[in-house]
């Protein structure tokens, strides 16, 4: 038990789950599952005085799925690692039809994996770590789940790399037995019985086995170990493996000697803090200033006072004594000035400036596209830690399970599934890839005055068009099967330069006639 010990002591880190527990209490109490693993405290709105920190971070986790896993939009790629071999037409094909398959997986809502990655981008995005577990399923080939951020415990490679989860829930005795049969101890057999809804804790352990034959076929012999246990009786519950790490466990960032992740919602924390209590403070003194204390003398009053509207107050006929209401001045105009600074703070740490920009009039197309391009650059470092802790393995497990599910083609001939690669096709990855595109449009722009009149291509002449061609359809996400392999490619100049050569009359090609395409207008039988 390590590893709750280090999390909960703070054993060489911060103690996370207070922290934790204080961010999701301010900004999102249904995220607080850092109580105790019997009963988790939900914790209400009592903070929560503002909306804005709430707000701003529905919007940066909603615009990181917009921009990470659109499913209106094309965000990933598989590719050949050798040109050559995915250039090949059979090869495009299979490339093409197995992202299509993986994609209508991903879109797929028994899946659930567009319900699950929000929640993940929710986690990640308040507390700087989150988990989703990727699992093989008989009735939709993967299922996705994200898991609360309590009941998680993780531990880092030498590398940095998360490759320890122990993962601590609860089941009800019946559900217990239900998933392991007569493998459950003595006692949960005999509260399934008896009290089949008594609580009963279970830890998932899953690490790297050191100790298996990789020659081996059993479930034992895999890479990844994963065991079952009861906490409580320490039983064993089961004891089988993974072919690769089904939990995947991104991180906003991280500080160098630690291992849970820091976000925008740490960040944001003492904002969010002051902002809560001024605005407290400013209902308090708006309600004093439309329902103030009253001034009431000691003497000759006779019943009680009614404060409300319409309400009668009596006091002895005579008496100069009168019921008098407490000045109470606030200036709620500078009041909502500091607020409206706090919120302004918390909006620029969750990027909501960023990912929200405003067009200013007159701007063209190019000019807003440029704009957009920038700011979303803003997002790179996060892009770059999602690429690896999350998009890359999760991609790497689904399309693994599909193959050995048969749900994928076969390879094509020549073509080794260890030579696959995964491109981002995401908004933000295009960004950062645009540099590359406005340096060509900039150099053709800069050299356009210096083309001679005598012959306008003699300057391209230095640009392999080619290759910039195909270039920037790999820059702008061009469906593979958009673009003909380079062997026809050289195929068709072949036969158009033939043609060109032909006598007139004899092969010349009519307006309008593809190349290869017979002339129906020339007499006789081909």
């Amino acid at each position: 038990m390590g590893l709750f010990e280090t999390r909960q002591h703070g054993r060489g880190t911060p103690p996370w789950e207070g922290v934790w527990e204080e961010i999701a209490d301010y900004i999102m109490p249904r995220k607080n599952s850092f109580g105790s693993s019997s009963s988790w405290r939900r914790a209400g709105d009592e903070l929560i005085f503002d909306s804005t920190p709430t707000h701003a971070l529905d919007i940066l986790a909603s615009s990181l799925g917009g921009l990470l896993t659109n499913p209106a939009l094309p965000w990933f790629n598989i590719r050949a690692r050798n040109k050559e071999t995915g250039d090949q037409r059979e090869v495009r094909a299979y490339l093409q039809e197995v992202r299509d398959r993986i994609v209508r997986l991903f879109n797929d809502e028994d899946t659930g994996f567009q319900t699950y990655v929000h929640e993940l981008y929710l986690d990640v995005t308040l507390f700087g770590t989150s988990v989703m577990y990727v699992e093989a399923d008989a009735d939709c080939v993967v299922r996705f789940s994200a898991r609360p951020l309590g009941e998680i415990y993780v531990a880092e490679n030498n590398r940095g790399m998360v490759d320890t989860v122990f993962r601590r829930y609860e089941l009800t005795a019946r559900q217990a037995f239900q998933e392991w049969g007569d493998d459950c101890s003595e006692k949960v057999r005999t509260l399934a019985e008896e009290k089949p809804e008594e609580k009963v804790e279970i830890v998932h352990a899953v690490f790297p086995r050191t100790d298996r034959d990789p020659f081996g076929f059993t479930s034992r012999d895999f890479p990844w170990a994963c065991l079952y246990l009861e906490t409580d009786s320490k039983h064993l519950l089961e004891e089988s493996g993974y072919l690769e790490m089904p939990y995947m466990v991104p991180r906003w960032a991280k500080a160098s000697g630690e291992i849970y992740g820091r976000g925008p919602g740490l960040t944001a924390l003492s904002d969010v803090r002051v902002l809560n209590a001024m605005s407290r403070t400013a209902l308090m003194a708006a309600e004093k200033m439309s329902d103030p204390p009253l001034m009431v003398p000691d003497d000759g009053f006779l019943g009680p006072i009614h404060s409300g509207p319409g309400g009668l107050s009596y006091y002895r006929a005579g008496s100069r004594d009168r019921i008098e209401a407490l000045p109470v001045t606030v200036d709620l105009r500078a009041t909502e000035t500091m607020m409206e600074g706090r919120r302004q703070s918390i909006r620029r740490i969750f990027l909501t400036d960023q990912l929200q920009p405003e067009s200013a009039p007159h701007m063209t197309a190019t000019e807003t596209l440029i704009r957009q391009s920038e700011k979303m650059r803003v997002l790179g470092p996060v892009l770059g830690r999602m690429q690896t802790e999350f998009l890359g393995p999760l991609i790497h497990r689904v399309f693994n399970i599909m193959v050995r599910a048969g749900e994928l083609p076969p390879l094509p001939q020549g073509l080794r599934r260890s030579e696959l690669e995964v491109d981002y096709l995401s908004p933000i990855a295009r960004a950062q890839r645009q540099y590359e595109a406005q340096a060509l449009a900039l150099a053709v722009q800069y050299l356009s005055p210096f083309v001679g009149t005598s012959d306008p291509y003699q300057m391209m002449d230095n640009f392999e068009t080619d290759r910039i061609a195909r270039h920037a359809a790999e820059l702008f996400g061009t469906p593979s099967d958009y673009m003909r392999p380079a062997q026809e490619v050289e195929v068709v100049r072949q036969q158009r330069q033939a043609l060109a050569m032909a006598p007139t009359g004899m092969g010349a090609r009519q307006p309008g006639q593809e190349v290869g395409q017979p002339d129906i207008n020339k007499t006789g039988t081909e």
